[in-house]
Parts: C-alpha cells; sequence; structure tokens
C-alpha cells in the first residue's frame, strides 16, 4: 500500500475527484500544483449571470372580429387572403337587408370552414389579422435591473418565444420606454420588435395575436473565483 495515499482527505477528494495513481505516486506536490492549476484557471475563466425577464409580445394593431352579430351569410375571400383596406370580406343579412362587411385594415382573413355551418361553433366567426404596423413587446423588471434596459436601449435584444414552432427561434426588438414605479420596485416596459423578426411572426404563427416570451439580461461577467467570494 502506498504509504502517501493518505494525504488526499475526503474533502479534496470531493473536489477534485479522485486522483490519478500517477499523482499518487509523486507525492504532495503534485497535488498542490494541481491545486494552484485550478485556482489561477478559476481566477480568470468568466461566466455570465444573467436575469431572464418574462415578456408579452402583441400586434399593435389588434384583430378585427366578425361574431355571430353580423349575421354573415358568407365569406367573400377565402381563409388566409390578404386583403386591402375596404375590401369586401364577407356578406351579412341584417334585419332583412343585404350588407357588405368591409376590412377595416389591410390584412388577413382567417376562419374555419365550417364556420357559418356549425351551430356549436363560438360567437367568433372570423379574425381580420393586421398585416400593418409592428409588433411589440412588453413586461415587468425590478429598479435594480432597469438601467442595464436602459444604457442599451439602442441596442436589440433578443426575444427567445415560449412554445416554440420552429427550433431555436428567436425574435430581437428596441425598448421604448418605462411606465411609472409600481409596487414591489418594479416598472413595466415597452418595446417594438424588428420588422424582419414581425415577418418571422407572420410566417410561422399566422393568425396567433400574443405570444409569451423572455428577456436574458446580461447582469456581470464574473469570474469564477470572484463568485465563490461573494
Amino acid at each position: 500500500m502506498d504509504k502517501k495515499a493518505h494525504i488526499y482527505s475526503a474533502e479534496i477528494k470531493e473536489i477534485v475527484g479522485e486522483p490519478p495513481k500517477w499523482l499518487l505516486k509523486s507525492g504532495g506536490g503534485s497535488l498542490l500544483l494541481l491545486l494552484f492549476m485550478l485556482g489561477g484557471l478559476s481566477a480568470f475563466t468568466r461566466y455570465p449571470e444573467k436575469e431572464i425577464i418574462p415578456v408579452h409580445i402583441y400586434r399593435g394593431q389588434n384583430a378585427f372580429i366578425i361574431s355571430k352579430k353580423y349575421c354573415v351569410k358568407k365569406f367573400l375571400k377565402a381563409s388566409g387572403t390578404q386583403v386591402k383596406k375596404g375590401e369586401a370580406i364577407a356578406q351579412a343579412d341584417s334585419k332583412a337587408l343585404n350588407q357588405t362587411i368591409t376590412a377595416p385594415f389591410a390584412g388577413k382573413l382567417f376562419y374555419d370552414e365550417d364556420a357559418l355551418t356549425n351551430p356549436s361553433k363560438p360567437d367568433t366567426l372570423a379574425l381580420l389579422v393586421s398585416s400593418e404596423g409592428p409588433f411589440k413587446f412588453k413586461g415587468k423588471i425590478g429598479t435594480e435591473y432597469a438601467h442595464l434596459l436602459t444604457t442599451a436601449k439602442a441596442t436589440s435584444f433578443k426575444i427567445a418565444i415560449n412554445n416554440q414552432v420552429v427550433k431555436d427561434l428567436a425574435l430581437y426588438g428596441k425598448l421604448n420606454g418605462f411606465g411609472p414605479l409600481k409596487s414591489g420596485n418594479t416598472l413595466a416596459f415597452t418595446g417594438t420588435i424588428e420588422p424582419a423578426s414581425g415577418k418571422i411572426i407572420d410566417d410561422n404563427y399566422l393568425a396567433i395575436q400574443n405570444l409569451e416570451g423572455k428577456l436574458t439580461l446580461i447582469l456581470d461577467n464574473k469570474t469564477i473565483l470572484s463568485r465563490i467570494l461573494n
């Protein structure tokens, strides 16, 4: 049995693992050298501290809802069709008078095939989803982190979408401003999704009006050693 094996306590094994045989044979000097190397590595190796902030992504223009109260007889455009502002999208029969429902803004019309024939359908028959104006995002942040958003106001923040339909889908947006101070020392903030990212939402989420996501803030880039000491 190697008489020098006793110098490796359970505590050291817990930190660096079971020492190799060559280290056991070489004595305590090698162990000190190894620990010195690990200490040096931890003093220079950095990893970021992060704060994950939930955000709500929404369209700047609310959808135009065609409900049962419009007494729609038929739709004049197929579901998914892009329509212009003022274009006829449905024919309604209200109080025995034929009426044409026109699009209040440019967008895409969405409805189910059996929207007018299935009596069990909900009150909403169709949606006209705007293709104009940007997507926006909003959330809440603690006052201790607000300065990080303010400092980087001119830069684009990366926002990851929850429940993604496409792997690694990310959006980019810029901060607009903060609201008044709320309880719990939090501030509401709003921002605008960049046009290219808005197109990604339109291409992948169609009639979706709202999405949930998260914005990651890098708080500090400390070394491993400084984080242990703090």
